[in-house]
């Protein structure tokens, strides 16, 4: 119970600590929020107070039990213990993540001069880095990875796909990282989306590969 407390405590603090600073700063915060923006991170899309201060922290509580209980629907579900460690480093990265973005979100309603762009597109870098370093630890399973039918329909490609898996994403979170620091606008959002998008697709044609390698 303790070892439970231990690992889950520090994660239901990072979701109770929004609600409470939203419940306090609500009655200061003004009628409309802004919930969206533009790459150019201008803000283009407004919601109710209501809803910009508290939609975020109730999707964090989302994941966090969609995160408790699809393990428990795995079909292997028993190789979650073989890689418990890495999974709870995913957990608090995206938890963290969207913690992030409510602060940045509550500083900009409240005026205050946030480069939001960069802000959000350093965190994603980071969270992809920290994640990629993780997906090498990450066995066989239906939930987290890289799951194609073939490294589902295979152990030995999903081994092989998420030794190249992982460092193609931390090396693709790194690249987003540095055009965030040193871009701005368009160029940071092509950065970015190639960044974490092109890890994924090579990795995708690479696990196929090696698939149809196997089965032959």
């Amino acid at each position: 119970m303790n070892y439970k407390i231990k690992r889950e405590g520090p994660l239901l603090l990072i979701l109770i600590i929004p609600f409470i600073v939203g419940a306090v700063l609500y009655p200061h915060l003004p009628e409309q929020v802004p919930i969206h923006w533009n790459v150019y991170g201008e803000a283009d899309g407004y919601g109710s107070k209501l809803f910009g201060t508290f939609f975020l922290p109730l999707l964090n509580v989302g994941m966090y039990i969609l995160f408790i209980v699809l393990p428990k629907i795995d079909p292997r579900r028993d190789n979650y213990l073989n890689f418990s460690n890495a999974y709870l480093i995913i957990r608090y990265a995206l938890h963290l993540f969207f913690v992030l973005i409510f602060a940045l979100t509550i500083a900009v309603s409240f005026g205050y001069p946030v480069q939001i762009g960069k802000w959000i597109t350093a965190a994603a870098a980071i969270m992809f880095i920290i994640i990629g370093l993780s997906m090498r630890n990450v066995k066989h399973n239906y939930f987290v990875g890289f799951k194609y039918p073939w490294t589902l329909a295979n152990e030995e490609v999903w081994i092989r796909t998420h030794r190249l898996g992982a460092v193609l994403m931390a090396a693709g979170g790194l690249i987003a990282l540095i055009g965030a620091v040193f871009t701005d606008g368009i160029v940071m959002f092509v950065i970015l989306m190639v960044g974490l998008l092109l890890p994924a697709i090579v990795t995708a044609v690479y696990s196929y590969v090696i698939y149809k390698r196997i089965v032959r």
